[in-house]
């Protein structure tokens, strides 16, 4: 019972939702914001069930017996809870879309098309190894730190604040990026049964696995800019060290031959650490 539930949580998706919410308040907690930004955070949740369960219930793949995929059979198996999950990702995202200001629809439309655009087949977004990185990289930035900053920042046009936000931009950027890689080599199998193009596929996984730890290194090296030009108070920088050398032994460790679990519920997870270490730590 224990492993059905655990498994609902994190293929159907709510446990990457909760993520979501966990990397925007991170960045709230990171910046300093006096709005919490509550209403937005359950937007996020609510858009990524959604989204992230329509790709569910629309792409679909080939031989996933034959590839022993745990995700993929559990996916297949349970249409009917996906289904309703993405129902109550869209009609959440309607409701709460009201308890924030109209402007987010300008900041949300374009990634939502370019989210539905990416996993629909026809339109094969995802088959380029580079443009199926960069658009995953960029849209959980743009989601969980570039938005919160436009609803949340007072003073978006002082210098200062400009410095902040560009270094916790690539902050973002780098961290989701080095999440984002060690499942194209988790999919290596999958991805060659449907002929999608991936970083492992093109340069094999060791060299993949390097370029994943050298993202990571980049998100430590970057922090430790912030530190020292006190972009960051020391409490932030701990929970961000901490976050970073989690992350870094989790792709360390990862390769093509580990259970599915641990990358949805580890390597995921660490967006779950990140944003519960810095509520607290600070």
């Amino acid at each position: 019972m224990l492993k059905r539930f655990f498994d609902f949580l994190l293929f159907g998706n709510i446990y990457i939702a909760a993520g979501a919410v966990c990397l925007i308040q991170s960045t709230v907690k990171q910046l300093g914001f006096p709005d919490h930004l509550y209403s937005y955070s359950l937007l996020a949740f609510f858009a990524t069930l959604f989204i992230y369960n329509l790709q569910r219930i629309y792409y679909r793949t080939v031989n996933d017996n034959k590839l022993n995929s745990i995700r993929r059979k559990w996916i297949s198996e349970h249409q009917k809870p996906i289904q309703i999950l993405t129902i109550i990702g869209f009609t959440g995202v309607v409701i709460t879309f009201f308890l924030n200001e109209f402007r987010i629809v300008f900041y949300l439309s374009p990634l939502l098309i370019l989210s539905i655009a990416y996993f629909i087949p026809f339109v094969k977004l995802r088959k380029s190894a580079w443009f199926k990185l960069l658009t995953l990289s960029t849209v959980w930035t743009i989601t969980t730190a570039v938005i919160p900053m436009l609803l949340g920042s007072p003073l978006l046009l002082h210098p200062i604040v400009i410095w902040q936000m560009v270094l916790h931009i690539l902050l973002r950027f780098s961290y989701v990026m080095a999440i984002c890689i060690p499942f194209d080599i988790r999919d290596i199998s999958i991805d060659t049964a449907e002929d999608v193009s991936t970083l492992p596929l093109k340069i094999g996984e060791s060299k993949t696995k390097v370029l994943a730890i050298l993202v990571t290194v980049l998100f430590g090296l970057i922090t430790f800019l912030e530190l020292i030009t006190s972009t960051i108070s020391i409490p932030v920088f701990i929970a961000l060290v901490i976050s970073m050398v989690v992350t870094l032994l989790s792709v360390v460790f990862c390769n093509s031959k580990r259970s599915e679990y641990y990358f949805v519920a580890g390597i995921d997870g660490t967006m779950i650490l990140q944003g519960v270490l810095l509520l607290l730590i600070t």
